[in-house]
């Protein structure tokens, strides 16, 4: 009697088999393995941030103060991500962390930042983390309600290939309706940034 196994089919089609579970096995190897940006995998993936950064060339010239209230400067290529506006009172964060971008000097700056606290029921301040590069700046305490100027020293080993990448980190924002997502989040409006020379006075 003939087996399965001696008929000229069967090795193609055990080949075939095999090709098929090595291909789906490879598929779950990349699932687990995803070869995709950091920023990507930290926002689709691991779900570890609410800012999706997008390509910009944060062109800036030193020492400008950039108004982001409505009517103010053209600010697009600032803002990487986490921001929606502007309205006429500056541009409000989005999230749980939002950027900005600037091409800068090697050298220390200050960094100005003019923040306003959002009206929402929630913390009575809102806590802003402010890093560049990974380097830590500072961190500003925003009242609801009150805009408010804060100055952070940035040196010159955070601004990375020209530019200095700012992160504001906000653990404190707060959601506008029941299940809400968290990159809807509010918490802080800007109203201005401006870096300048850290010897400026």
């Amino acid at each position: 009697m003939l087996r399965w196994s001696d008929s000229p089919w069967a090795m193609p089609i055990y080949g075939l088999a095999a090709t098929i579970a090595l291909g789906e096995l490879a598929v779950v190897w990349l699932m687990l393995h995803p070869n995709v940006p950091p920023d990507y995998q930290a926002y689709y993936i691991d779900k570890t941030t609410t800012c999706f950064a997008q390509p910009v060339s944060g062109a800036y010239t030193l020492g400008t103060q950039i108004d982001f209230r409505s009517g103010g400067s053209n600010t697009r290529e600032l803002l990487p991500c986490g921001w929606e506006g502007p309205t006429g009172d500056g541009m409000h964060a989005l999230g749980e962390s939002a950027r900005l971008a600037f091409a800068a000097p090697g050298e220390d700056l200050t960094l100005t930042l003019e923040l306003t606290g959002v009206t929402l029921p929630g913390p009575r301040q809102q806590t802003v983390a402010v890093s560049a590069n990974g380097v830590n700046l500072g961190t500003a305490m925003v009242t609801p309600g009150k805009t408010s100027r804060f100055t952070f020293p940035l040196p010159a080993r955070a601004i990375v290939n020209g530019r200095a990448d700012i992160l504001l980190d906000l653990p404190n924002a707060v959601t506008t309706s029941p299940g809400q997502s968290n990159v809807r989040k509010r918490s802080i409006k800007l109203v201005m940034a401006s870096l300048t020379p850290a010897n400026f006075r």
